[in-house]
């Protein structure tokens, strides 16, 4: 009904913006022609009367049917978005309580499946406890309520698990809560039994393995200690001859070093002129070897006495005098290495090395040396190997060590 009278008044708005208000006659769809209506205004006109522009033209006939045609379409569509607006509220309520019964629906499933869980662990709780019980009788074999050591022996071997008295003693101990001595059904647990045996066997091969690895070593140990004697005995007996003569070449072993160290203390002989007597022996000495020509005096003195030293036949004191004496000397090659590398460096820099920093260091290095020879002469007269140098006399004890000596060393020194 608005719908209607919207159109209307839409048409007549439209109509009068046209040209004017519409005759009834014409509204109403009058028999009278439009010829008619104007021979009649003719009439008029020829009385007199002031003559009024005609709207009743072509022009303004299809002007007001297109407005009413407009005005029909905008209306049709008005009330359809209506419609339209109405459907979609309609929809969303209903799919509101759509969810709502959807929600209340898995809720309530959620309830049923919570129900039958718990039911389903009740019903499981109670099948255990008719199992233990059932279990508990069965190794209850004179049906007292308790089971004793015996019993439960029997059991546990009826179910596998070999077990001797004791074994079986120290699982009721264990279990026993009230120390009564026997397993009540409250106190009755298969499961914490089995886990004590399984603890106990595994202790049990943990004690093995170790037994067994200990065994192993030992055997180890034993064949080493076979496997050395067995060397020892293949090798040849040494000689621990320390009479004077050997003394005294131990002694005369050292003067390789000796000569050797010379050019190291001359600043020293300089310096001190009492020790100008025993640098002149040793020049005296060393000029021997020197006239050999190519250095080769000294490069076959210290051949032969290498080759000395590895004599199993000579005696160990000697020996190990030799070979010390040879390590001796060649250690004096560090020095040499390290003066001239300083030497270098200075002179890289600009700053040669000064007359008193060389004689300084020669003067330590000579007197080091120096130092080594008496410590091991004075040992040798005493007849006491000089081990004490470090790392010198363990290389030379190492170098020596091919013979089997013939007793075990009394802590004196002595090879």
């Amino acid at each position: 009904m608005s719908s209607m009278t919207s159109s209307q008044g839409l048409g007549s708005t439209s109509f009068l913006a046209v040209g004017g208000a519409p005759r009834p006659a014409a509204l109403r769809g009058s028999g009278s022609s439009p010829s008619s209506e104007r021979r009649s205004r003719g009439a008029g006109s020829s009385s007199g009367r002031p003559q009024v522009a005609s709207h009743d033209t072509p022009a303004n006939w299809t002007a007001l049917t297109a407005c009413l045609s407009l005005a029909a379409s905008l209306a049709v569509e008005r009330k359809a978005n209506r419609k339209s607006a109405t459907r979609a509220s309609v929809v969303g309520l209903k799919a509101t309580d759509t969810d709502v019964d959807l929600v209340a629906q898995l809720q309530l499933e959620a309830s049923k499946l919570r129900a039958e869980v718990v039911s389903l662990e009740a019903e499981r709780e109670e099948q255990l406890q008719r199992d233990r019980l059932s279990l508990f009788r069965s190794f209850d074999l004179d049906s007292s309520g308790g089971i004793d050591d015996q019993e439960l022996r029997h059991g546990l071997q009826e179910l596998g698990l070999k077990l001797d008295a004791p074994e079986a003693t120290k699982i009721l101990r264990a279990l026993d809560k009230n120390g009564d001595g026997k397993l009540q059904l409250e106190e009755f647990h298969l499961q914490a039994a089995s886990k004590l045996i399984e603890e106990w066997r595994a202790e049990e091969r943990a004690a093995e393995d170790a037994s067994r690895a200990l065994e192993r070593q030992s055997k180890e140990l034993v064949s080493e200690k076979q496997a050395e004697q067995e060397f020892l005995a293949s090798l040849p007996l040494e000689n621990d001859d320390a009479g004077l003569p050997i003394r005294l070449a131990s002694v005369l072993a050292y003067l390789l070093p000796l000569m050797d160290a010379l050019r190291y203390g001359v600043p020293l002989a300089l310096a001190f002129p009492f020790l100008q007597g025993p640098f002149n022996a040793l020049f005296l000495i060393s000029g021997v070897f020197n006239a050999v020509p190519l250095g080769l005096g000294f490069l076959a003195l210290l051949i032969g006495m290498q080759s000395l030293a590895e004599n199993t036949e000579l005696p160990k004191l000697l020996r190990f005098n030799l070979r010390q004496s040879v390590i001796l000397d060649i250690a004096l090659l560090v020095p040499g290495f390290l003066g001239s590398a300083v030497s270098f460096a200075l002179d890289a820099a600009g700053t040669p090395v000064s007359n008193e920093l060389a004689a300084t260091g020669n003067s330590i290095v000579f007197v080091l040396i120096a130092a080594c020879v008496a410590y091991s002469t004075v040992s040798s007269l005493l007849g006491v190997a000089p081990t004490g140098l470090p790392y010198i006399s363990q290389k030379a004890t190492e170098a020596i060590s091919d013979t089997r000596p013939n007793d075990e060393a009394d802590g004196s020194g002595k090879l």
